[in-house]
């Protein structure tokens, strides 16, 4: 960002007028907030340059914009969804307005003003549409004049921009490189970066997969990447992409990448069919050239000589080095030589669409006629028949002149034989597509035979022959399935026939590119029943929450509670995630739910510079890795025990006292807890994946290897770190009342380090602890300090459901009498001693307390999994002498052995 605006102003000549007009936009909250229409996925990504996070209403589109300013130098400040402003515009000749906002303010270098992204085929509809407002100039430019008229009485700049101006191949790079950009003093050792470079000079244009194969490497993946952010190690991320590692090539710098590039453009490839010259000038068989202006078929390459075959059907043998020569000289020319690349791209491209639309008994038979005329030409006897030989030339050497490829003439065009008009009357036609499009495809949902029926009645009052009811149905068959039921059933119906857009593109890759790229977070309600461990009474079905890694399918972390989706939920999921990995993913994708939409989730995501993408709702298959995995579980494993609920789901009439699983249930929420434990992270994570062919560890692990550890995007698990997953305020702070303390959700808090006078009567940072209402927290003199809360005896292990839950009955209550319906922090104390508030918060307290319990009963298991996991890491070192390798071995068994003996998941009976 700008440090000072002032003097950036008087640099760039803005009056102050100008400079008081863009300090307005550069203070002004977002004008408004992005939403899904249901086809575009929001969010927001968490810009270091700005310090704030900047919203996106497509991420195949809005999203790359921030991508390319936030990494462009030039590019100083920008803002998502400045203030709107008015724009006006004649139709008709009638003045015509209204309020608009741009996608971003930007101030860079070379340009101050608004933004506008639009896709090439959004602008191309706008311009139909509104003519008056979008235009494309005689330089191929997209323009918008009325806002241009707007920015101009300012002072300042608007412009249109297109998907046209995105280079896919950077932007997946800048994702790619994201996590070193962004780093504060990137830094690799003399001894690491002299080996890395001494390898690039010694092998010119050795890619980055070579690189990466170095057996006894003395040096990191991370510093591959970190010598390429700082210059060190040249490369061209506009053309070569960087996942792809067998192709991406390094180069010590910018001038040898040219000169080596510039050397493979004109190098010489040979294969079997044929020879390819310095000019670009492809001798092959079947080939065709242009010599003096006549065109010659290339009919056989010898080693010492070369046959060619004029339009008279004469051989004439040259000698290869004579060809050579004529070709050097330019005598000998390419037949596509001498066209525009322009044409010839539309050739190749007739030449592809029809190929595809070619049989394989169509391709069959061209191959046979290319060979029999290819021995024929070389001199040798075929029983084919001259004049079919004859035939076979001239479709070849006409199809060379069109196409420049002779072998499209040989494929039989038999697709276009016999009649192709239709044998109804086009009015016929034209009536039957009114009654299928406006009868029959709307919300009446009539059937077919209704609808032909009154189609029939009226082509015969109009004087027509009608068609078969046979013949109507296959019109109908003819329209798009996915409009039908759009148009008859609605969208929730038509969802199952919607297309499927795998977005496997660079626009937008779907999973990512490396692990912790992308994650899914979802909750779903387990098909199990569980009972209390102390009172043995049923507390309900569970929930889970997972954060599924989208490029292995790795869970990274999961959540298990009675309490219904909230922000509690996504924050321990979070924590538990870093507490296991130390680190969050770049980018989360959620749901529309409340609970992923809150301000304490997006605070914590912002602080850790993660970005969040929501998907469109009521389509599921935006979070298919969630989905599957969830269905994997319940199927794979819930199943599996004593009390799950599928017996509910299709024969609830069956179910009897005997077979009713909340009878049935023995398991709960601790050792169910420990056992999820057990199936996510060891046995699930060593299962072959059907999409991946491979395991999810294994999958991380040898994709870690590739793209780096990153251990600068580590998160500390510390004290901090735990206070950013507790809720806050609204506001994220609360005044220091003078003898009171601090009053956060109607409660006072209160430690002696408040009576500071420098504190007293200020705004400080505050959060509370949704498992422990009688705790608070408060950042005063740069630490946290922890607060009591006034009523510490009542509100002492009360979770904050259980506070809701009191406070919504006592609300209840007074509703039915005169009193005032504000509840207080004493009315909710008071009643929290009674016996009434006992019973009413007995199942609550008992599903907290499990909750709690789970989450200690396996910390012997994480200790040893622990142990594990760093074993792990040293048996991959390769400095590992081969002496220490049994040893290794039997430490992790060890390891897996004692966690093995916490979670008995194989005896799930044992338990008990």
């Amino acid at each position: 960002m700008i440090n000072n605006f002032d003097v950036f102003c008087k640099e760039q000549g803005i009056s102050s007028e100008q400079e008081l007009f863009i300090n307005n936009i550069r203070s002004s909250d977002p004008a408004r907030r992005v939403k899904s229409s249901g086809k575009n996925v929001p969010g927001f990504y968490s810009s270091k340059k700005m310090g704030v996070t900047i919203q996106f209403e497509s991420h195949k589109l809005e999203l790359a914009a921030i991508y390319l300013m936030e990494f462009d130098d030039d590019v100083y400040e920008f803002y998502d969804q400045p203030p709107s402003f008015k724009l006006n515009y004649k139709i008709n000749g009638k003045n015509r307005g209204h309020r608009y906002t741009a996608d971003f303010f930007v101030i860079s270098k070379d340009f101050i003003g608004w933004e506008e992204w639009k896709t090439e085929e959004e602008l191309s509809k706008k311009m139909a549409e509104s003519p008056e407002r979008y235009i494309l100039d005689e330089n191929g430019v997209w323009r918008c004049p009325p806002a241009e008229e707007y920015a101009k009485e300012q002072g300042l700049s608007f412009r249109v921009r297109s998907s046209k101006e995105i280079n896919w191949t950077l932007q997946e790079n800048l994702r790619f490189l994201e996590d070193y950009l962004l780093e504060e003093n990137p830094s690799v050792s003399v001894t690491s970066r002299n080996i890395i470079t001494n390898y690039i000079k010694s092998d010119l244009g050795i890619t980055l997969d070579d690189l990466l194969s170095v057996e006894d490497a003395q040096f990191s993946v991370d510093d591959i990447y970190k010598l390429i952010i700082l210059g060190e190690i040249y490369v061209d991320l506009d053309g070569f992409l960087i996942e792809k590692f067998e192709k991406f090539p390094l180069f010590i710098d910018k001038e040898v990448a040219v000169a080596l590039l510039n050397f493979e453009a004109t190098t010489v490839n040979r294969d079997i069919d044929g020879i390819e010259l310095d000019n670009k000038v492809v001798l092959e068989i079947g080939g065709n050239i242009l010599w003096n202006g006549n065109l010659f078929m290339v009919v056989n390459i010898g080693e010492t000589e070369i046959s060619l075959l004029d339009e008279a059907e004469k051989i004439i043998p040259l000698p290869k080095h004579s060809v050579e020569e004529l070709i050097k000289k330019g005598y000998i020319k390419s037949l596509a030589s001498n066209e525009s690349n322009e044409k010839h791209d539309e050739e190749v491209q007739e030449y592809k669409e029809i190929i595809k639309s070619a049989s394989p008994s169509d391709l069959q038979e061209a191959n046979e006629k290319y060979f029999l005329l290819r021995k024929h030409l070389e001199g040798e006897v075929v029983d084919v028949p001259p004049r079919t030989l004859r035939h076979w030339k001239k479709k070849y050497n006409d199809a060379v002149r069109e196409y420049g490829k002779g072998y499209i003439g040989l494929i039989p065009a038999r697709h276009k034989q016999g009649n192709k008009t239709r044998r109804l009357n086009k009015d016929v036609i034209d009536l039957m597509e009114i009654y299928i499009t406006e009868v029959y495809e709307n919300k009446k949902q009539r059937n077919v035979s209704s609808v032909y029926n009154s189609f029939k009645l009226d082509c015969i009052e109009k004087g027509f022959d009608p068609p078969t009811k046979k013949t109507f149905e296959k019109q109908i068959e003819r329209r798009p399935s996915h409009e039908q039921e759009l148009k008859r059933k609605g969208k929730k119906a038509a969802y199952d026939k919607e297309p499927v857009y795998w977005e496997l593109t660079q626009t937008t890759p779907r999973h990512g590119g490396r692990p912790f790229e992308i994650a899914h977070i979802d909750h779903t309600k387990l098909d199990i029943e569980l009972i209390c461990s102390k009172t043995q009474k049923n507390l309900g079905r569970p929930w889970l929450s997972l954060l599924v890694d989208a490029y292995s399918r790795r869970v990274l972390s999961f959540h298990l509670t009675y309490d219904p989706p909230s922000y509690r939920s996504c924050m321990n999921t979070i924590r538990e995630c870093v507490n296991k990995f130390s680190r969050m993913p770049k980018t989360i994708i959620v749901d529309g739910g409340k609970d992923f939409q809150g301000t304490y989730f997006d605070t914590l995501l912002a602080q850790y510079e993660c970005n969040k993408k929501t998907r469109p709702g009521a389509k599921p298959r935006f979070g298919s890795v969630c989905e599957r995995l969830f269905g994997t579980t319940n199927t794979m494993f819930i199943y599996n025990l004593q009390g799950n609920t599928q017996m509910t789901k299709n024969n609830v009439r069956l179910l009897t006292k005997d077979t009713n699983p909340k009878g049935l249930a023995i398991w709960t929420l601790e050792h169910l807890y420990e056992a999820l434990n057990q199936w996510l992270y060891e046995e699930y994570d060593q299962r072959t994946h059907i999409s991946l062919d491979q395991s999810p560890r294994d999958a991380y692990q040898q994709n870690i290897r590739k793209t780096g550890e990153r251990k600068q995007t580590y998160i500390k698990y510390d004290y901090n770190f735990e206070m950013f997953t507790l809720p806050t305020t609204k506001k994220g702070t609360a005044k220091v009342q003078i003898g009171d303390g601090i009053k956060i959700n109607n409660v006072y808090y209160w430690s002696y380090e408040l009576q500071n006078p420098a504190v007293e009567g200020k705004q400080v940072p505050v959060r509370y602890d949704p498992f422990d209402y009688s705790k608070a927290y408060a950042y005063v003199n740069k630490r946290w300090i922890k607060l009591n809360s006034q009523y510490e005896l009542e509100f002492a292990g009360r979770t904050e459901k259980e506070i809701k839950i009191a406070t919504a009955e006592l609300r209840s209550r007074k509703k039915n009498t005169q009193d005032s319906i504000n509840i207080s922090a004493l009315d909710i104390a008071k009643f929290l001693r009674t016996t009434e508030a006992h019973e009413l918060l007995e199942i609550q307290r008992l599903k907290d307390e499990a909750f709690k319990k789970s989450l200690t009963v396996i910390e012997g298991g994480k200790k040893s999994l622990a142990k594990k996991q760093a074993d792990s890491k040293a048996f991959n070192k390769s400095e590992i002498k081969s002496t220490n390798l049994q040893k290794v071995d039997d430490d992790i068994k060890t390891s897996k052995d004692e966690i093995e003996e916490v979670t008995q998941f194989d005896l799930y009976e044992e338990f008990f």
